[in-house]
């Protein structure tokens, strides 16, 4: 099947139409040939057969004697008499009388009469006969002979003289439709390769390229109209997005004066209650902002810029930056790594996003519990597990989306929802995936795999 689909074309695919088109237009050439081979065969047949059986009339007009008995003929020999062979052949007098064979009637005379002198013609015989006449005069004496042939074998010798026909040239037929595929197949590929070159051009294209285009250069011109439309259609997008990037960004950074103000006047507060109570709903509002900052950093993060990375650097980093806070909160934290992993990216922004998945698994795995982070090399990543209560299956085909706030039973906090969405990011723009899944023995794992093909 594989090397099938690798010749033809996957099934709806545009290369196996058009083969099957051109395989189509070639079968209903080879019917059209074949008809009017089998009809100039026919024709070719009924005409030489017709000037076989004059041959066999001039032959026999030479072996005439008048003045012998039947003509000096043998009148009881098979070709006379019999009823194989085929032909027959019947020999008259001038009076219509046979000298030889047994071909005669009056109809048949009357027909013989009429033909003129060395001038052959056809008699028409009852069946599917044919009839050849030829009148001669010998020695001042007409004679008429007639050649005719047998309903039995005639059909079956022309269709094995047409089977002789067909064999001498079934090679060269089957060598024609075999070198016709061939063809096919090859300006098949050649035509549709531009629209290869086209498929991996748009699959480079994505939010750390979006100012890549489409180029026309060997493209049919009833198709390059399309794809400019479409390299208009991404210059609008990319527009969009930049915009809503730059939004984003400005917001987040522009927010920071205010929310410095905002925090030196609760500093100035007297009443505790109150000050510790705002204090902290400032301290979650400056981490939701510099959750958006690092959210619209992964967004316009371009892999230009990326070069080679120590996973292993990057995980023991997060975990001494994050030891402090896994203490006061009563867990362990540890990296599980044999050997440097190196992958191409930016460092920051994997610190981050593995940053945020262990300050996740930290907020809701149980006291007393360990929270690990496991490099692996082959393919390069890294993973996350708790002992933590998981996360319920309602929430777990959008926990990746942004703004997805879900809650825990063990913990009445709540996030900003950005958290998993900003290693989501992160993810994208190293052609990398992330994942989650329920750990054996209770507990989340969140796996960061590297592409090993990109």
């Amino acid at each position: 099947m594989k090397i099938v689909s690798f010749l033809l074309g996957s099934r709806g695919s545009l290369k196996r139409g058009l083969l099957l088109n051109v395989v189509t237009a070639l079968s209903i050439c080879i019917l059209l040939a074949s008809a009017v081979m089998i009809s100039e065969f026919y024709e070719h047949l009924e005409e030489n057969l017709e000037d076989a059986m004059i041959q066999e009339a001039v032959e026999i007009v030479g072996q005439i004697d008048p003045s012998a008995a039947h003509f000096g003929l043998d009148g009881d020999a098979l070709r006379f008499q019999g009823v194989e062979g085929s032909y027959r052949y019947t020999v008259f007098d001038g009076a219509g009388d046979m000298g030889a064979g047994g071909e005669g009637s009056d109809a048949i005379w009357q027909q013989l009469n009429q033909i003129e002198l060395g001038d052959p013609d056809i008699v028409k015989l009852l069946g599917d006969r044919l009839g050849i006449g030829l009148r001669a005069r010998i020695d001042g004496q007409d004679v008429f002979v007639l050649v005719s042939t047998y309903p039995s074998g005639k059909d079956e010798t022309q269709y094995d003289k047409l089977l002789h026909e067909m064999e001498e040239g079934i090679w060269w037929v089957v060598l024609g439709i075999f070198v016709v595929l061939m063809s096919a197949l090859f300006a098949t590929s050649r035509a549709l390769s531009p629209l290869k070159a086209l498929s991996d051009q748009a699959d480079r294209i994505g939010p750390t390229q979006a100012s890549q285009r489409l180029t026309t250069d060997r493209l049919p011109t009833e198709i390059a109209p399309l794809i400019e439309d479409v390299n208009k259609a991404f210059d609008r997008l990319e527009q969009g997005y930049k915009a809503q990037r730059d939004f984003s960004s400005n917001v987040a950074h522009e927010i920071r004066t205010p929310i410095a103000v905002l925090r030196s006047t609760i500093d100035r507060i007297e009443d505790p209650v109150l000050k510790q109570g705002l204090s902290q709903d400032a301290k979650q509002l400056v981490s939701i902002f510099d959750q958006l900052i690092d959210l619209s950093r992964a967004d316009a993060a371009l892999q230009s810029s990326f070069e080679s990375v120590n996973l292993k650097a990057v995980a023991v980093d997060i975990a001494t930056d994050l030891a402090p806070l896994a203490l006061r909160s009563g867990r362990r934290l540890s990296v599980v790594a044999d050997a440097d992993v190196f992958v191409h990216g930016s460092a920051g922004l994997l610190g981050i996003a593995l940053a945020n998945v262990v300050r996740n698994a930290l907020q809701y795995a149980p006291e007393n519990s360990d929270v690990e982070i496991e490099l692996s090399s082959d393919p390069a990543g890294w993973q996350v597990l708790d002992r933590g209560a998981g996360v319920p299956d309602a929430l777990k085909t959008a926990l990746f989306e942004r703004f997805n706030r879900g809650t825990h039973a063990h913990s009445n906090s709540q996030g900003s929802g950005i958290g998993l969405a900003i290693v989501k990011s992160v993810a994208q723009s190293h052609n990398a995936t992330v994942s989650f899944q329920d750990r054996a023995g209770g507990g989340s794992v969140f796996t960061f795999t590297f592409d090993a093909d990109k």
